[in-house]
């Protein structure tokens, strides 16, 4: 992995982290962006749920580069963000 990859992110006030191997230090509400076979294989996005289990959002769905995969991941939390409801109008 390249050393100048940064590895935490933040959008919208939710936390995207690029582990080093694996889906360990995740926390809680984290996204993730994990190599596949150090990155060879493609890239997915995982999400882990308030009792630590870990959801892959992809599917079937991987990633040639983090980039891709950390932008698919920023589009997930624009969606989710936008189904959340408002304040209601006074």
């Amino acid at each position: 992995m390249n050393s100048a990859l940064k590895l935490e992110h933040r959008h919208a006030g939710r936390r995207i982290v690029i582990p080093p191997g694996g889906v360990q230090g995740l926390r809680p509400g984290d996204l993730g962006v994990c190599a596949i076979g150090g990155g060879a294989e493609g890239w997915a996005v995982v999400h882990v749920g308030p009792r630590g289990d870990v959801a892959d959002l992809g599917g079937d769905l991987y990633f040639g580069t983090h980039e891709e995969a950390l932008s698919f991941a920023k589009e997930l939390i624009d969606l989710w963000q936008a189904q959340q409801p408002g304040p209601s109008p006074e």
